[in-house]
């Protein structure tokens, strides 16, 4: 099998959706062959399909269930691998390929050097079964359950997953969040999560811009006024601040 082949193969979603193993007789693991191999190579040797498993299951947060029919602390070898009988399972075939198409294209790229990156299922997915970015699953919670609701939510996953990929919890990812539900006309979701990150991130100059468009999409000018002052009282070099402050035909 060649290394690209074996990378793709290591890199891609839902866990053994992508690599049916099975064909053993019941209650031995690991199987000595692969069935209902639609997209790896039929002679992989086993253990190498196994070991891209583990980096699979790894790289969505998951494990085996999460694609394939058996339940947490089963033994293995009761698992039924060779099923198609879960979704996720043949999601994960199609994105496999999906990746595999990716870096074909990628190789196509002029001038691409030897040790360009390959697109895997870590690129996006990063510890989460579901890679959704925080800003969106702040945005979907707020417009469904309320401004409470979402900082719970964001409460909860920074403290699970603060200081690694999964989610981006610098100042940007609250004010994005707060901006589009602003443009939804959802106010008070809006500036409920610019106050909790005006507790994270105390006197951010880029914070209060934010805090000045969503008043000017509301239509309260005096307000948007207070905050664009703000931000350049935080940091006189804020161009956008004092540029939105003569859009409104006030002085800088």
């Amino acid at each position: 099998m060649n290394p690209r082949r074996a990378l793709l193969a290591a890199a891609l979603p839902a866990i053994a959706g992508c690599l049916p193993l099975s064909a053993q007789a019941p209650g031995h693991w690991p199987p000595d062959s692969l069935i209902n191999t639609q997209v790896i190579a039929r002679n992989t040797p086993v253990q190498q399909v196994v070991g891209q498993m583990r980096n699979i299951a790894g790289a969505l947060g998951v494990r085996c269930q999460y694609c394939h029919v058996g339940q947490e602390g089963m033994p293995l070898a009761q698992f039924d691998f060779a099923s198609d009988q879960k979704r996720t399972k043949l999601v994960a075939r199609q994105m496999l390929r999906m990746v595999q198409e990716i870096n074909r294209r990628l190789d196509t790229i002029p001038e691409r050097p030897a040790s360009a990156v390959q697109v895997s299922c870590s690129t996006c997915h990063r510890g989460l079964n579901r890679p959704v970015p925080l800003s969106q699953t702040l945005v979907d919670i707020a417009q469904t359950s309320g401004p409470d609701s979402s900082i719970r939510a964001y409460r909860a996953l920074r403290e699970r997953y603060y200081g690694g990929d999964s989610y981006d919890f610098r100042e940007s990812s609250l004010n994005i969040a707060a901006f589009r539900l602003g443009r939804a006309g959802k106010f008070a979701e809006a500036f409920a999560l610019l106050d909790l990150n005006e507790q994270l991130y105390p006197g951010s100059s880029g914070m209060s811009v934010f805090r000045g468009n969503i008043n000017l999409m509301r239509g309260d000018t005096t307000a948007a006024e207070a905050a664009y002052r703000e931000a350049v009282r935080r940091d006189s070099t804020n161009d956008e601040a004092r540029g939105r402050l003569r859009d409104i035909g006030k002085s800088p």
